[in-house]
């Protein structure tokens, strides 16, 4: 079964990637082509919702961060507001594809991510990446 898309606001958040990454202004681009505001994310924006980063309201403090902090060496891109039943997500993911940049950890926010915070999100992320890593690993043996 598909999670149903959150479809607004348009908004794409970058986790591990900065402006100043090779490719990131054609990745930047391709998101106004799009409709999606870009935010790029960090530790500061661990404690805030998906909901209010894909608005661009101001983050929340960070109280704790843990240790390791997750996908801390990952590229991860979570992309809101584009809906897969028209092609849109998968266009998206495709023009992601010609910038040349990777994201190994993508998500498209849900009614239900959308009211997780940052931190929360990345964990279950990076719990599924290191579930898919271990998989695949096992599979090649």
């Amino acid at each position: 079964m598909k999670a149903h898309i959150h479809q607004d606001p348009r908004a794409l958040l970058l986790w591990g990637i900065f402006p100043e990454t090779p490719g990131c202004d054609e990745l930047l681009r391709r998101a106004a082509a799009f409709r999606l505001n870009p935010r790029f994310v960090g530790a500061a924006d661990f404690d805030t919702t998906i909901g209010d980063l894909c608005a661009g309201k101001a983050s929340v403090p960070v109280q704790n961060l843990p240790d390791p902090l997750p996908l801390a060496d990952t590229r991860a891109m979570i992309v809101g507001g584009l809906r897969y039943d028209n092609g849109d997500l998968n266009a998206w993911l495709d023009a992601v594809k010609k910038t040349g940049l990777t994201f190994p950890v993508r998500a498209a926010v849900t009614p239900t991510s959308a009211a997780w915070t940052l931190g929360h999100l990345l964990e279950e992320l990076s719990a599924e990446h290191a579930a898919l890593g271990s998989s695949q690993a096992e599979q090649a043996q």
